[in-house]
C-alpha cells in the first residue's frame, strides 16, 4: 500500500506507492470528461493508483463546477494553479459585493462560477483553499516534483522547497505565474531533483521537455470544450517514473482529445538532463 502522505502548509510529500502508478494531468480547466477518458484509457485503478494535477482545475471549461468532487477523490492530489490563487484573492476578505463578482466574471474564464450554487461555490473554495504550493513524490527513480509554472531560472530544488516553505512572496510568484523557462527555451533544468512537472504555459505541438522539466499543459480545455481552433490541442496525462523516449515520443496523430503516456519505468534513475 502507498505510503500516508505528509502534509506541510505549502509543501506536500507523497511517499513510495508500492502497489500502483503514479500519473501526473496537465492543466484540466474544467475539461474533466476528458480527464476521465485519460483514466479510462491507462487502465487507471484507483485502488492502488495516484493521480497528481498540476493545478488549474477551473475556469474556461464549463465543467469547473466539478473540481471539489474531484479534489474529494482518495487517489487524487493537486497544486494550486495561478486561477485557484485567483479565486482565493477574490474571496480573502469574504464574500465579495455582487458587482464585483460580475466584473471577475468576464475575467480568465470565470463566467461559470455566475452560474454556480452556493453551496457549490463554498465547497470549491474549501477545496482550493488546501492545495499546496508544490508537492513532492518519492518514485523507485528518483524524486519527482510538482509545481503549476516554473521553478526560479538558476535554482536548485532544495532552494526552491525551503523559500517556498518559508513563505517567500517572489518565489510563489514564480511557481504561479513564471514563464520564463519554456518562454525562452531555457534547458538547464532544475538540480536536487529527478524530474519537474509544471503546467500554467500551453504546448500545442505535445508535451515537451527541457532539461529535467516537463511541461504538461497542451491545452485540453480547448479541444474538449471547442473554446478556440486550436490544432493540437488535447488533455496530456502521463505516468510520472516512465522512460524518457517514450514520454516525449511524438504522436502519431493531433485530432485526439486524451494523449496518455503510460510504459515501462525502468529500474534505473532518472538520466541526467541537468546542466
Amino acid at each position: 500500500m502507498s505510503q500516508a502522505p505528509v502534509q506541510c502548509a505549502r509543501v506536500l510529500r507523497l511517499g513510495l506507492n508500492t502497489q500502483g502508478r503514479d500519473f501526473v494531468v496537465g492543466d484540466i480547466h474544467g475539461a474533466f470528461d476528458s480527464l476521465i477518458q485519460g483514466m479510462r484509457k491507462a487502465c487507471f485503478d484507483p485502488k492502488v493508483d495516484r493521480l497528481i494535477s498540476v493545478g488549474d482545475l477551473i475556469d474556461r471549461g464549463p465543467g469547473s463546477y466539478r473540481a471539489a468532487k474531484f479534489l474529494a477523490q482518495p487517489y487524487v492530489y493537486a497544486v494550486r494553479g495561478n486561477h485557484e490563487d485567483m479565486l482565493m484573492q477574490l474571496y480573502a476578505q469574504g464574500e465579495p459585493p455582487e458587482q464585483v463578482l460580475q466584473w471577475a466574471g468576464r475575467q480568465n474564464g470565470f463566467g461559470w462560477w455566475l452560474e454556480t450554487s452556493a453551496e457549490v461555490r463554498r465547497e470549491i473554495l474549501d477545496a482550493v483553499r488546501t492545495l499546496p504550493l508544490v508537492i513532492e513524490v518519492t518514485t523507485p527513480r528518483g524524486i519527482v516534483g510538482m509545481v503549476h509554472a516554473e521553478v526560479p531560472q538558476g535554482m536548485d530544488w532544495p532552494s526552491f522547497i525551503e523559500r517556498i516553505e518559508a513563505g517567500c512572496a517572489e518565489t510563489e510568484e514564480i511557481a504561479l505565474w513564471g514563464r520564463s523557462r519554456l518562454k525562452e527555451g531555457d534547458e538547464s533544468g532544475v538540480f536536487g531533483v529527478g524530474r519537474v512537472f509544471v503546467g500554467h504555459t500551453p504546448q500545442w505541438s505535445g508535451l515537451r521537455r527541457l532539461g529535467n522539466v516537463y511541461a504538461i499543459d497542451t491545452g485540453g480545455v480547448f479541444a474538449e470544450s471547442k473554446l478556440a481552433e486550436v490544432p493540437g490541442a488535447r488533455l496530456s496525462f502521463a505516468n510520472i517514473s516512465m522512460q524518457t523516449t517514450d514520454l516525449t515520443a511524438l504522436l502519431e496523430s493531433t485530432e485526439q482529445l486524451v494523449d496518455v503516456r503510460d510504459g515501462p519505468t525502468g529500474e534505473k534513475s532518472f538520466g541526467f538532463y541537468v546542466r
